[in-house]
């Protein structure tokens, strides 16, 4: 009797000795990172996934802050993010020349399938000589060339931190292309990319 319970109780021991480290390496894993762009609650999917646009026209970005802002290269930063998910923007000089001012455009005209407009509505930049650190608002929509309806986008917000990512000597100009490319890469990840299957 007694060498039977002790073997039993070897038994269990065993199986605790198996178990045990498996649950602490289970729970020192890492937890699994969101996906980029997750937290852009205020754009919506919208009807792009069925519109499937190729030709884009990226228009010049606005700007309502009243403060002087880089907004060249703000679009030229969305026409790079739209070839990287497999739209074709159309080049932006192409779209300057044949629109000269802003009352010109009218959707459709230069045959692009949709128009992507950007409106920046807030830029603090309280914290970016101390921190590297600006919170971009903005208004994003792909608008439909066909009925200029919004087929995705809506309201963002991010707050761009690029201190820990480019060395602290970098000068102005390279922290602040790096931070409008995390920023618009941040806005563009809840951007269906376009299916050329179809």
């Amino acid at each position: 009797m007694k060498s039977r319970f002790q073997a039993s109780s070897f038994a269990l021991a065993g199986a605790l000795a198996l178990f045990i480290p498996s649950l602490f390496i289970t729970g020192c894993q890492p937890t699994p990172k969101p996906p980029r762009g997750y937290d852009n609650v205020g754009l919506q999917a919208g009807t792009l996934s069925e519109v499937n646009p190729n030709d884009i026209v990226v228009l010049p970005v606005e700007n309502t802050t009243g403060k002087s802002l880089p907004l060249d290269q703000v679009r030229e930063e969305f026409h790079a993010g739209l070839v990287r998910l497999r739209y074709s923007p159309l080049s932006i000089d192409y779209v300057d020349a044949r629109r000269p001012i802003e009352a010109s455009y009218a959707p459709g005209q230069l045959s692009e399938e949709a128009a992507l407009r950007v409106v920046i509505t807030g830029w603090d930049d309280s914290s970016w000589i101390s921190h590297s650190r600006l919170v971009i608002d903005a208004e994003v929509h792909l608008l439909d060339a066909t009925l200029g309806q919004p087929i995705w986008g809506g309201e963002v917000s991010r707050r761009v931190d690029v201190m820990s990512d480019i060395p602290s000597s970098a000068q102005n100009r390279t922290l602040m292309a790096h931070a409008i490319e995390e920023f618009v890469g941040d806005v563009l990840a809840s951007m269906p990319p376009r299916d050329p299957r179809r």
